[in-house]
């Protein structure tokens, strides 16, 4: 990490400011603080774009995008999905999802293990094989229908996401197998932290960048002028192909390792902190 790093002499230049939602612009408590959305909005009137990429599919992001009075195109589902929401036609947009077959090859592997709970998601519309509480609350915000039950025999297209929930070490032979059987199909990431573990899987090469790159091309921002704010693994990418790359206080070590720059914390506006220090808000 090159904590030297300074933006000053690119102030003059617009800059796409991308932000990840949990852990970053969100506090703890699931809220946007007013400083972080006071100092958004002046970034804004000042002529530079702010836009969201996150993990979560639009369904419970959505009210974050419209909160901050977005006008931007919107990256969901670790990159799988790049939509605007104010436009009903969007040439640029794409959906990258997991073939079929290999969710149905899914599916049959998981009978082997004793998990908790599945999801598929087909980008807002939800598969559960179980009725329970094993997923997040907020999992089913959004959604009028979801379907229950064998999701095998339920859906019937390419899957934008496959969520496996269950023990840790239920998830760990699930990663290992993941890695050694469908190498170059998928791509996975394990969420350990959570109340809720599961390991998440979307199509293979697909990640935050991919989506920040095409609203870079949809934007006409260059990569140098964009600055991208994250915490956690699935933001490793974006940060390190972002301008610069800028690590929450309470990121993983991981996350401060690639990025140019680490702020303060969620709960302490970090987003705020170094925009209004670095854009002269």
């Amino acid at each position: 990490m090159n904590q030297t790093y300074e933006l000053k002499e690119q102030t003059m230049s617009k800059k796409l400011i991308v932000l990840d939602l949990d852990g970053t612009t969100l506090r703890d408590d699931l809220t946007i603080s007013s400083h972080t959305k006071n100092t958004l909005e002046k970034a804004r009137m000042a002529g530079h774009e702010v836009m969201i990429a996150t993990g979560r599919p639009y369904r419970i992001s959505g009210s974050y995008y419209h909160e901050l009075g977005l006008t931007t195109p919107i990256v969901n589902f670790n990159g799988a999905v790049y939509h605007h929401p104010r436009l009903t036609t969007f040439a640029e947009g794409y959906h990258h999802a997991i073939d079929l077959q290999v969710v149905h090859e899914l599916l049959d592997f998981s009978n082997g293990f004793s998990l908790d709970n599945i999801a598929a998601e087909v980008q807002d519309n939800v598969f559960l094989k179980e009725r329970n509480n094993s997923v997040p609350e907020t999992f089913h915000l959004g959604t009028e229908n979801i379907v229950f039950g064998n999701i095998r025999d339920a859906i019937k297209s390419d899957a934008t996401s496959l969520l496996f929930f269950g023990k840790l070490d239920q998830l760990d032979l699930i990663s290992k197998h993941l890695d050694e059987s469908l190498s170059g199909v998928i791509s996975h990431h394990t969420w350990g932290a959570s109340a809720w573990p599961a390991v998440e899987i979307i199509k293979f090469g697909i990640h935050k960048a991919i989506g920040v790159q095409a609203a870079a091309k949809t934007l006409d921002f260059d990569r140098k002028d964009i600055i991208a704010f994250g915490d956690e693994t699935n933001d490793l990418q974006m940060l390190d192909y972002a301008g610069v790359g800028v690590a929450m206080g309470n990121a993983a070590e991981s996350v401060k390792n690639v990025a140019n720059v680490v702020t303060a914390s969620n709960q302490d506006d970090g987003i705020a902190v170094y925009l209004e220090e670095n854009l002269n808000l």
